[in-house]
């Protein structure tokens, strides 16, 4: 047998041979729950039929200034800088609504960002500061936290191969970042 002609025969028989490992076609892979690692669109495509995930939306992102407030006037003739200590401590803490079985916040930092946080706080002692307040302006400083609100429902790879919702939905409360914010206006004298 020549060389052609016994690597021809190799071939036919390893063919052959991974003929017989093979799954038929037809077969379906088994479902998976993909857990947090799987946020989904739904009516997105999807490979294989029974998988779950989940779809998550912001819904809104504000400034929430609880931290605290303060207002300071400049009427000299050069600017100060404008400073405040915290005294008393604030926080804010997600929120989360009941009956989440899987941990929303690991698919909210996959799906948006890794800036948002269970918790953030002001401490007390902590400095706020130093703006600079022009002469003859009233400044205001808000400081708080850039704060998201979250909805989303679980999803479930149908026989179409579209991502389907459940009908479970969810919503989360996440602060993103701390955040302080300072406005001016003219000064107003009040006699």
């Amino acid at each position: 047998m020549n060389l052609v002609t016994r690597a021809a025969t190799a071939a036919v028989a390893l063919t052959a041979a991974a003929g017989a490992f093979a799954a038929p076609a037809h077969a379906a892979l088994p479902t998976k729950d993909m857990g947090t690692a799987n946020p989904t669109t739904i009516g997105a495509v999807c490979s294989n039929p029974g998988d779950t995930g989940q779809t998550i939306k912001i819904d809104r992102t504000y400034f929430d200034a609880s931290a605290g407030t303060w207002t300071v006037s400049n009427y000299n003739s050069t600017p100060f800088p404008l400073t405040r200590t915290i005294t008393e401590k604030k926080s804010n803490e997600w929120k989360v609504s009941a009956g989440v079985d899987f941990p929303i916040f690991d698919l909210i930092k996959i799906s948006f960002s890794t800036s948002y946080s269970k918790s953030s706080s002001y401490e007390v002692g902590e400095v706020v500061g130093p703006y600079d307040v022009a002469p003859g302006t009233t400044a205001v400083m808000r400081a708080g936290w850039v704060v998201s609100d979250f909805s989303g429902e679980k999803t479930q790879c149908g026989s179409d191969r579209t991502w389907h919702g459940t009908g479970q939905t969810f919503t989360a409360t996440l602060p993103a970042e701390r955040h302080v914010e300072v406005s001016t206006r003219e000064n107003t004298r009040f006699d």
